[in-house]
């Protein structure tokens, strides 16, 4: 259970983290574009690391969930030999632009949006010099 727990809190982690700023002129109408479009239940579909597809994935973060409500981002991770085990991290966020803050535990995790419409959701993370993405769709 410990390593399921850390692998959500990578996974959490991987999601929330970035270091990229945004100097778009249409910050406004690119917020409130996001903001709307967020809202609702996405699933993990698929990740890369440095542009290669992750196929070491644990079985079980195929039906690792996050549902955006106005102010609150839910991530349901399941874990456990079978999936059959869930824990819930509840966490503040906000958007500018195309850029994602997820705050936890009092610190705030940035993640570019880099698609995000009907059906599908995918941001981008950097972290010592490697980058990752994650693509999720809409349930």
């Amino acid at each position: 259970m410990k390593t399921n727990k850390l692998l959500a809190i990578l996974c959490l982690s991987l999601f929330l983290f970035n270091f990229t700023c945004s100097d778009d002129d249409n910050d406004d109408d690119q917020t409130t574009a996001n903001e709307e479009n967020i809202i609702g239940t996405w699933q993990f579909q698929s990740s890369t690391t440095n542009g290669v597809i992750d196929t070491d994935n644990d079985p079980c973060l195929s039906q690792l969930t996050i549902t955006f409500s106005a102010t609150q981002v839910t991530t349901n991770d399941v874990y456990g030999e079978n999936c059959e085990m869930m824990e819930t991290y509840v966490n503040g966020y906000s958007i500018n632009g195309n850029i994602l803050t997820v705050i936890d535990e009092g610190e705030a995790y940035d993640s570019e949006i880099l698609t995000l419409n009907d059906t599908s959701f995918t941001i981008e993370d950097f972290d010592e010099g490697d980058v990752y993405t994650e693509t999720y769709i809409r349930l």
